[in-house]
């Protein structure tokens, strides 16, 4: 089966070659689930990458989730607090991007969230884990 990714109003379809029928692609539909928990994280919480995958169905997918979320345009990472997402040893991850660390260190401090010497918060008293689920559309 031959399929063929566009962008059509904002969102990732996959057309069969064959059929020439539409479906929504796999990777918007989950980073919009990712994006939908994600803005559930309150301030001054935070969450790990695997718990995002985890509440989602897949633990195994932290990375993706990560990927969801750099993807993310400027105009919607003002709606989705992207920088309450963080690795699972409570440290702040891309060590290949100069800025975006900083910045999200800065975010979580203004949010009260304190890093020790070796950069890392308190995760166990911290992290929050009570979603609200998210269906297969996204939709909680």
């Amino acid at each position: 089966m031959e399929a063929v990714a566009r962008v059509e109003q904002g969102h990732t379809l996959m057309l069969h070659t064959k059929t020439g029928k539409k479906r929504a692609g796999k990777t918007m539909r989950f980073d919009e689930r990712v994006y939908a928990l994600v803005v559930q994280i309150p301030a001054g919480r935070v969450c790990a990458y695997g718990d995002i995958a985890a509440a989602l169905g897949s633990p195994r997918a932290a990375r993706q989730v990560g990927f969801a979320l750099a993807r993310l345009t400027h105009d919607r990472a003002e709606a989705v607090p992207w920088h309450r997402v963080i690795n699972a040893r409570g440290m702040i991850s891309g060590q290949d991007d100069l800025m975006r660390p900083e910045l999200q260190r800065e975010l979580l401090r203004s949010e009260g969230v304190v890093f020790n010497s070796t950069h890392r918060c308190a995760l166990d008293r911290l992290r929050f884990l009570d979603f609200v689920p998210v269906d297969e559309a996204g939709a909680s």
